[in-house]
C-alpha cells in the first residue's frame, strides 16, 4: 500500500472513530451501569486517533522520516485493550473491521520502524561522541554486545583484521 493510500485509510478510520466516540458518549449517558466501559473505549479511541494523526503528519509530505512521537502512537490505555479486542472489534461491520485491522497493522509497523530509527540515531550519536564512546568502552556488557554484533558481520571482522 502506497503512502497516499495509507493516509487515506487512516483518515477514514479517524473519521469513523470520531462518530463512534459520539455514539459511545450517548450510550454512556443512557446506560450508567456500562458508563465506565464506554468511557474506557472513548479514551482508547481518542489515543488511537492521536496516534494516527502523528503518523499522518509524518507521512503526508511523502518523506516518511519517522519523526512521529512514539508515545502518541503506542500509548493506549491498558484497561481498554481488552474492551477493544473483546467488545469494540467484534462490533464493527466487516468493511470497518478490515479497515481497522489494516490501519492498526500500519500503525504497529510504523511504531516498530520509528523505534528502530531512534535506536540508529542514538547509536550513531553515541559512536560519534568521544565522551560517550569512552564511557561505553569501560562497560563490559556494551563491549560484549558490540563484539557479538561484529562477529556476525563479516565486513566488520575483515576491517578489524586489516588493521
Amino acid at each position: 500500500m502506497d503512502v497516499e493510500s495509507q493516509i487515506r485509510l487512516m483518515r477514514s478510520v479517524i473519521g469513523r472513530k470520531y462518530m463512534e466516540i459520539d455514539d459511545f458518549i450517548e450510550k454512556s449517558e443512557k446506560s450508567p451501569e456500562s458508563a465506565e466501559a464506554y468511557e474506557a473505549l472513548i479514551d482508547f479511541l481518542k489515543n488511537d486517533i492521536k496516534g494516527y494523526k502523528a503518523i499522518i503528519d509524518d507521512l503526508k509530505d511523502g518523506s516518511c522520516d519517522f519523526s512521529g512521537n512514539y508515545y502518541d502512537i503506542a500509548s493506549l490505555p491498558e484497561k481498554a485493550v481488552g474492551l477493544y479486542n473483546d467488545f469494540y472489534l467484534p462490533g464493527l461491520k466487516d468493511e470497518d473491521y478490515q479497515d481497522e485491522v489494516t490501519a492498526m497493522n500500519i500503525k504497529s509497523s510504523y511504531a516498530v520502524k520509528l523505534v528502530e530509527d531512534k535506536y540508529v540515531k542514538i547509536g550513531r550519536a553515541a559512536i560519534e561522541n568521544p565522551k560517550v564512546r569512552d564511557i561505553m568502552c569501560r562497560n563490559g556488557d556494551i563491549l560484549a554486545l558490540l563484539g557479538k554484533i561484529v562477529l556476525s558481520e563479516p565486513e566488520l571482522i575483515n576491517a578489524i583484521n586489516e588493521n
